[in-house]
């Protein structure tokens, strides 16, 4: 492996790149470990790729070498596999840049904002259109943790580093001697990375998560986004010129979840989210300090060769001697003065918020546009101005979640303390309406002003209270949405409105349901309907300008009903949605603005996948207004990790909003009748077929808990939530753990499993079904987006590899009938995806992406080898041991390596 000559690929720069970081690592092993243990890395190696050319031996020779390993060999052949992807994906990025530059300099760059306003323009679109087109869009991406992440933050930065190194080596001219330099440099970053613990010794607290988050968004994120603006505003320059696009509105932004989300973290406390506040606030600000004092050297124009405004010289009159417009520290350099003055305000926190910081910084540049100093203000001073109006002194929003049933068994507590209600929660709906609409119109008080209610009720109060508090001290703009997942009724809206009303919050944030389950999301359109014609909700949604927003849940939905029943009735969900929220008259108001807020996830069985196709595929009238979307915590390390990456990311995004909230762009978006019956069937027929599997099979969790890592993964310290909500059977596990343990199995079933036995059913039952589903996807976005994604999956799963981990079942008859279902079910699924794709092999139509599999697999393969044969060790070892710590800890080391291989944990 780490001397591969590699073989004819289509890229030989990829090959080269490829090449020179597999060499380093070999070297380094060699240095590390000696001559034996790089002879055991590439004899692993190369009986992986024996097996995956069918040779009938290699499969046993795989299993027996490794099953005599000692544990420091496992360990030492676990980092090298591991190791190597992290490469791989490296040297991968540095080609896609290649390609995204070269495209770019030929202007075939498609998917990115200057192709959608070049296509505006061909459509028809007015300069003014375009402008009232902008003012209509509003995209969030709100960050979250992520319980299954396995990345340290010191292990992202030297990877950083390692792909910073390579995009010199690849696009500098580099002397001999420089590129001596930047290989021996290559070495020691990859030593560092090698004696560098992948993952962490103790579970990441909350605070480790919110670091995660800040490094990107400060390291990365707040550049990249300043390139959007710039590239959108060049873009409308050159396909609409005479008009004035440098006051573009706010259409792209980020929030958070980390450190606000408390649904089923108990460790996201009222106090923590006060810190998360704080440390929010107090990176944005060393930020600011730093670019402020880089001006500060070079706004240094004297005072004779470029005047000062008015406004300016009396900002500094404070500080100048009687009668003075020069302070003799600066020698007349009033803009390197007013700099100064401004960063030492920023080390005093003296900013209460953004628009103070701006307001000084905008007073400085209209000075020097005044006074022939136009160029300055461009450049690092215009991206810092930028940056401030964008993230001002709080660099993200928190949205705060918490689950639904937290709050309803507070009210009950807080209602029988009052005679209000004996039982709340047996109560009819009708009824809880009813009493909540009451006490939301009634002034007095329910929370005492020293609760002694129960430990959870008293958190719930203080967490309400904390939402006060940090308004008064921050400012409101830093949680505006407020979510209660597991939404089911009007009830549960109705019940956070209660809420903050009690601390005066109400006209503050966004009451936000979230549903969840498949009966959640067929439910919804009618709970919207029943809050719109509450009296107390329309007040609300008044103060709020008419605006509601819903987010949909993809995780759970698929783990309910599998993915095809998940992905339709998110599609029905969100079209009756639209409908109701724009049929709605509320006090003479016509209509309510939806911004639907889509809780996707990394992997395709979470609503996972490319976010451009994924935006285009939606119901055409619910892009018309603004979006949220959910970037997950192991989906954040590989989309920003790199700056080109990431821009391209936002390129994608971007392209995809415009073209869909125009309503005039995007083809293949409007769902025939037809298409819209045979989704329904094959929604029901995958439901179904899932349900019967997952939930209705005798001894599928038995199966499920031994042939995958879940129960080690619930003792991993790689996340600070917990991996169920509550205590209970299945359906109190969370969808990412569910996801992520198949994923490592390499069996992937949450985005494949009842898609073979629905489009089988449909075509066996439906005259001329194959040829309508071959129509769908040529025709139909949504269908195209849903089938390239399980062919994706498909592709990745390996039921050779999975029947691996069936064998730790003990029960062979358990192990038989569960496995071979599954195995039936991918053939099933394989066979009827080709036909609907019309081609002979999965990802036929996808050669590159095919070719990086085929290429990853040799190399993952020897991981889950190794995985299953430590899994096997440490359940038969005693808990609590050294020897069991050991092994726990050497299977993470497996979990780290086998995400990195797969592109993705859950």
């Amino acid at each position: 492996m780490m001397r591969d000559t590699g073989t004819n690929e289509r890229f030989s720069e990829l090959s080269e790149d490829i090449r020179l970081l597999g060499n380093l690592l070999g070297d380094i092993i060699r240095q590390q470990h000696g001559d034996d243990a790089l002879a055991l890395v590439e004899r692993v190696r190369a009986e992986a790729k024996a097996r995956r050319k069918d040779d009938s031996r290699a499969a046993s020779a795989l299993g027996d070498l490794i099953a005599d390993l000692d544990l420091n060999q496992k360990r030492i052949l676990t980092k090298a596999f591991s190791n190597y992807f992290q490469l791989i994906n490296i040297a991968e990025d540095q080609q896609r840049i290649r390609v995204l530059r070269q495209r770019e300099r030929a202007h075939r760059l498609d998917e990115s904002i200057e192709a959608a306003i070049q296509d505006l323009k061909r459509a028809g679109l007015t300069a003014d259109d375009v402008r009232a087109l902008l003012n209509s869009i509003s995209v969030r991406l709100v960050l979250t943790a992520h319980p299954s992440e396995a990345k340290r933050k010191e292990v992202l930065v030297k990877l950083r580093d390692i792909a910073q190194l390579m995009l010199q080596r690849d696009q500098l001219d580099l002397l001999p001697r420089e590129a001596r330099t930047l290989e021996q440099t290559l070495m020691r970053r990859v030593e560092e990375l090698w004696q560098t613990r992948p993952t962490r010794a103790s579970r990441a607290t909350v605070a480790d998560e919110v670091d995660f988050g800040v490094y990107f968004i400060t390291s990365v994120v707040m550049d990249v986004v300043v390139d959007i603006y710039d590239d959108l505003q060049m873009s409308l320059e050159q396909h609409y010129p005479g008009e004035d696009w440098s006051a573009l509105p706010p259409l792209l932004r980020y929030a958070s979840w980390i450190g606000g989300d408390r649904d089923g973290n108990p460790n996201v406390t009222p106090e923590v989210t006060l810190q998360t506040l704080q440390t929010l606030r107090e990176a944005v600000r060393q930020v600011y300090i730093s670019e402020v004092a880089y001006l500060r050297d070079r706004l240094t124009q004297a005072v004779d060769e470029a005047g000062v405004s008015p406004q300016l010289l009396r900002s500094l009159q404070h500080n100048l001697t009687p009668g003075s417009f020069v302070d003799k520290q600066y020698h007349g350099e009033l803009y390197r003065q007013k700099m100064d003055s401004i960063h030492k305000k920023l080390l005093d926190n003296g900013y209460t918020s953004g628009t103070d910081l701006l307001d000084d910084l905008n007073m400085v540049a209209e000075s020097l546009r005044q006074n022939q100093g136009v160029n300055s203000t461009g450049g690092t001073f215009a991206r810092l101005r930028a940056k401030v109006k964008l993230f001002g002194m709080h660099l993200l929003p928190l949205d705060i979640r918490e689950d639904s049933r937290k709050y309803a068994a507070a009210l009950d507590e807080i209602f029988r303390h009052y005679r209000l209600s004996e039982d709340y929660l047996k109560l009819g709906e009708t009824e809880k309406q009813a009493l909540l609409t009451r006490e939301i119109a009634n002034p007095r008080p329910l929370f005492p002003i020293e609760p002694r209610f129960s430990h959870d009720t008293n958190l719930v109060i203080q967490t309400w209270r904390m939402i006060a508090t940090a308004h008064k001290t921050f400012g409101t703009v830093v949680i505006d949405s407020v979510i209660a997942s597991m939404s089911q009724n009007a009830s549960d809206v109705l019940t956070m409105l209660l809420l903050a009303h009690e601390v005066g919050i109400q006209d503050h944030v966004d009451i936000v349901p979230l549903f969840e389950t498949i009966d959640d999301l067929q439910g919804a359109p009618d709970i919207m309907q029943a809050l719109f014609v509450n009296p107390e909700y329309a007040k609300h949604l008044a103060a709020r300008g008419y605006r509601q927003q819903i987010m949909i849940g993809y995780s759970d939905s698929n783990k309910d009903g599998g993915y095809l029943a998940s992905n339709w009735n998110l599609y029905t969900a969100q079209t009756t949605l639209a409908e109701t929220c724009a049929n709605v008259e509320i006090n003479g108001h016509q209509g309510v603005t939806l911004e639907l807020f889509h809780g996707r996830g990394g992997s395709i069985g979470r609503g996972g996948g490319p976010t451009n196709r994924a935006i285009l595929s939606q119901p055409p009238a619910t892009m018309m207004g603004p979006i949220k979307i959910t970037e997950q915590g192991e989906v954040i390390a590989y989309r920003y990790s790199n700056a080109d990456i990431a821009r391209r990311h936002l390129h994608q995004v971007m392209h995809a909003v415009l073209l869909a909230a125009s309503g005039k762009t995007a083809p293949k978006t409007k769902a025939r009748p037809e298409w819209r019956a045979a989704m329904d069937l094959l929604s029901e027929y995958g439901r179904v077929a899932y349900r019967k599997f997952v939930y209705e099979t005798t001894g599928f969790l038995e199966y499920w808990q031994h042939a995958t890592p879940i129960n080690e993964l619930a003792r991993m310290p790689i996340g600070s939530r917990p991996a169920k909500r509550t205590k209970g059977g299945f359906e109190s596990i969370r969808a990412i753990p569910w996801v992520f343990s198949w994923m490592q199995s390499r069996a992937i079933i949450p985005s494949w499993y009842g898609v073979g036995y629905a489009l089988e059913s449909f075509c066996a039952k439906e005259e001329g079904g194959l040829a309508l589903l071959q129509e769908m996807y040529r025709e139909w976005r949504f269908f195209e987006a849903l089938v390239e994604n399980v062919q994706l999956d498909l592709a990745k799963a390996d039921m050779g590899i999975a029947s691996l981990y069936a064998s730790l079942v003990g029960d062979t008859r358990l192990r038989g009938a569960i496995f071979g279902e599954m195995q039936r079910e991918h053939t099933r699924a394989r066979d009827y995806i080709c036909k609907v794709l019309e081609q002979e092999e999965l990802l036929g139509n996808m050669p590159v992406l095919r070719r990086s599999i085929e290429r990853r697999n040799p190399y993952v393969d020897p991981l889950n080898f190794i995985q299953v044969a430590l899994l096997r060790e440490l359940r038969e070892s005693t808990p609590g041991t050294a020897e069991y710590e050991a092994l726990l800890n050497a299977v993470l080391a497996t979990v780290n390596g086998i995400a990195a291989g797969m592109k993705t944990t859950g």
